[in-house]
């Protein structure tokens, strides 16, 4: 009755035994993989690490530049001298003053008088009433005369006793008659004078 008892305990022990084997695999399995990722992150962190060093190795390895040489010195000529000979310029003898004459006195011209011009002195028409009535008489009319000779005012001086006749001798002398005026210093200048129209009946037209 006891060999049963030995062989329950041995099969007991057989079993605790592969469950801790069991036990010791997962747990070596577990740590290998936490060592394997343990590592993998190590060599990314030694990766990164390395190729920082790279990056900085290389760019401690990029030198600047160096400037270009400067430009040779030029080398100048020395100045050259030129020996200016020294003469003497005589000044030219200084021309005796001009005398200035005095300008000479303005040419004085001769005045010139009021002269008519005959060809327009004519005797004017007679009025037709005064003709039928025979009035006749003299008119004496007082005259200017502009600078371009004709008539620039009329006024009568002494009438010839008739309206009629006193009237028309005045409106045809202001509009006919014409004078070369006269001259002061060669320029034509104004002038006033006395005229007479004779109103007679034998010249009636």
């Amino acid at each position: 009755m006891e060999r049963p008892n030995h062989d329950l305990q041995n099969m007991t022990a057989v079993s605790k035994k592969s469950k801790a084997i069991s036990l010791a695999i997962t747990i070596g399995i577990q740590g290998l993989a936490v060592l394997a990722l343990v590592l993998g992150l190590a060599h990314q962190q030694i990766q990164k690490e390395l190729a920082a060093l790279n990056a900085t190795v290389e760019k401690q390895e990029v030198l600047p530049k160096a400037p270009p040489p400067p430009p040779p010195d030029l080398i100048r000529p020395p100045p050259q001298t030129t020996v200016v000979p020294e003469f003497a310029i005589e000044a030219p003898p200084k021309a005796p003053p001009v005398a200035i004459a005095p300008p000479a006195p303005p040419v004085k011209v001769a005045p010139t008088e009021l002269k008519s011009v005959e060809r327009t002195h004519s005797i004017p028409p007679y009025p037709s009433i005064s003709l039928r009535l025979g009035e006749q008489g003299t008119t004496i009319i007082k005259v200017t005369i502009g600078v371009d000779g004709q008539v620039t005012a009329a006024a009568l001086e002494k009438t010839s006793g008739f309206d009629r006749l006193d009237a028309a001798a005045v409106e045809y002398v202001k509009s006919h008659w014409r004078w070369l005026p006269p001259t002061r210093e060669g320029k034509p200048v104004e002038a006033t004078t006395l005229i007479s129209v004779k109103w007679d009946l034998k010249n009636a037209q």
